[in-house]
């Protein structure tokens, strides 16, 4: 018996050394500076944002619930809270993963458009949200979210009210986003199209130092007009590797990158990170 005991207390010390050396390291690594993760999962989108705070920001879930292995790959194992998620609009490569993330995490709040999108998917989506009581904030231009003394979100598209409208092409109801930390930003697109850069042009908070190209790099999304209203340093495609919509289109990549903008993609970079210190952002290794 005693020698079961000490083989017990010897688990038991060394499960809490390796917690405490964990929390020591993500503390170091993410406590100086705010992290914007593109996941890598496929076809869709998956954004995670911590900042040194650790306020956390989820926007998008992807296609499937690969969204939480990459969740825990940058969450500590104890944390199942998520302060917002952000669901840019419905379509189940964006929705779906966010369905099995209500699942394993209590969500804090979430915002989204409100639009009337009639698929198995988000009428689970919807009937979690309620059943968990989560707060709901419907998207709308001029909508601020502080997240730190530095840091905020701001909604720049719908420019009204989307509860219950029932449109012919969803990504018109496009929650479109900037958050900005310190000095540096990032323009958020989802799947936003042509007709909503049209209507972003000339937006004073329009600049940004990155630009999350909108509906995966499709030939139907970032126009010269609007990279050059954006005027980004950097560009980030979440895209599927040989997805059958051919997303990116080549056109769009020749764009970007005639324009002197470095080009990440989730199909050939994997994981992409962010890292911003409120001065400065960079891609990290």
């Amino acid at each position: 018996m005693k020698r079961q005991s000490l083989a017990f207390l010897f688990c038991i010390s060394f499960a809490l050394m390796c917690a405490v050396i964990w929390y020591a390291v993500y503390t170091l690594e993410s406590g100086r500076n705010l992290a914007v993760h593109f996941f890598d999962i496929g076809q869709g989108d998956g954004i995670f944002i911590e900042l040194p705070n650790h306020v956390q920001v989820l926007i998008d879930g992807g296609p499937n619930n690969s969204i939480l292995s990459k969740l825990g790959s940058v969450m500590p194992f104890w944390d199942h809270t998520i302060d917002l998620v952000i669901l840019t609009h419905p379509h189940a490569d964006h929705v779906d993963g966010l369905i099995d993330v209500l699942k394993r995490y209590d969500v804090g709040t979430v915002i989204e458009s409100g639009v009337a999108y009639a698929t198995p998917d988000y009428n689970e989506w919807n009937k979690l949200l309620k059943e968990k009581n989560v707060h709901v904030v419907y998207a709308r231009k001029g909508q601020q979210v502080q997240l730190s003394e530095k840091a905020m979100i701001n909604i720049l598209y719908p420019f009204e009210d989307m509860i219950g409208r029932r449109l012919s092409n969803v990504h018109d109801s496009m929650v479109v986003s900037k958050l900005s930390y310190g000095s540096t930003s990032v323009l958020l697109m989802g799947d936003g199209e042509k007709q909503i850069e049209r209507k972003l042009i000339g937006l004073s908070a329009l600049h940004a130092d990155v630009l999350k190209a909108g509906h995966h790099g499709s030939k139907t999304s970032t126009t010269q007009e609007f990279l050059d209203a954006v005027h980004p340093k950097m560009a980030v495609i979440s895209v599927g590797r040989k997805n059958r919509y051919g997303h990116p289109h080549q056109e769009v990549v020749d764009r970007i990158l005639a324009a002197g903008i470095s080009l990440f993609r989730t199909d050939t970079d994997g994981d992409v990170v962010l890292m911003s210190d409120g001065d400065h952002i960079w891609k990290s290794n």
